[in-house]
């Protein structure tokens, strides 16, 4: 029995174009399975937005796993585009100087210039969202927000939670007016 594998590197839409592909594919002898693994790339593009060169691979893994990878990229394409924001990864406690940042873990949005810290601090593989906002049950109730929740531990500025879910859209909305405040507060 001989076996060849071969790999072919696109976008979706060039593989679909592809007629060499079309061609090696359809013209298979015996038994031959043609497997294709489009669904991610069909979800993730080339680029993750803002993630820098050094993350990407580390933040596109974690994104594979996410439950709702559309809605965290769509947060990301859109708080990436709001003046002077950065997305990082973390400098450990204990890294040496001049070690790469880490972004194995969560993400931190930054507005560059800001005297504070991150405005959120974002989870890939969960799809979770936590704001610099310390806003109370009762303040976010008053703003209409249903998909968030306030947070009894942690950091004291760091007190709004928000878990993107694909069964609720309105959590990518809430999330991204949420992320604005916190934001402007910045």
């Amino acid at each position: 029995m001989k076996l060849t594998v071969f790999q072919f590197e696109g976008t979706p839409e060039e593989l679909d174009a592809s007629q060499v592909l079309r061609e090696l594919t359809d013209q298979h002898q015996g038994k031959a399975r043609v497997a294709t693994h489009t669904a991610l790339a069909h979800e993730l593009p080339a680029r993750i937005p803002g993630v820098a060169d050094e993350g990407q691979d580390t933040v596109r893994q974690l994104m594979s796993r996410s439950p709702a990878r559309q809605l965290f990229l769509a947060f990301l394409e859109e708080t990436t585009r709001w003046e002077h924001v950065g997305v990082h990864g973390v400098k450990r406690k204990n890294a040496q100087a001049g070690a790469p940042l880490d972004y194995s873990r969560y993400l931190r949005l930054r507005k560059q210039g800001s005297q504070f810290g991150g405005f959120a601090y974002v989870y890939p593989e969960s799809s979770s969202i936590n704001l610099r906002l310390n806003y109370t049950d009762q303040q976010l109730k008053e703003l209409k927000i249903t998909s968030a929740r306030t947070l009894t531990t942690g950091h004291r500025e760091y007190r709004v939670s928000i878990d993107l879910t694909n069964d609720n859209k309105q959590s990518l909305n809430e999330a991204l007016r949420l992320a604005e405040l916190a934001y402007n507060a910045t």
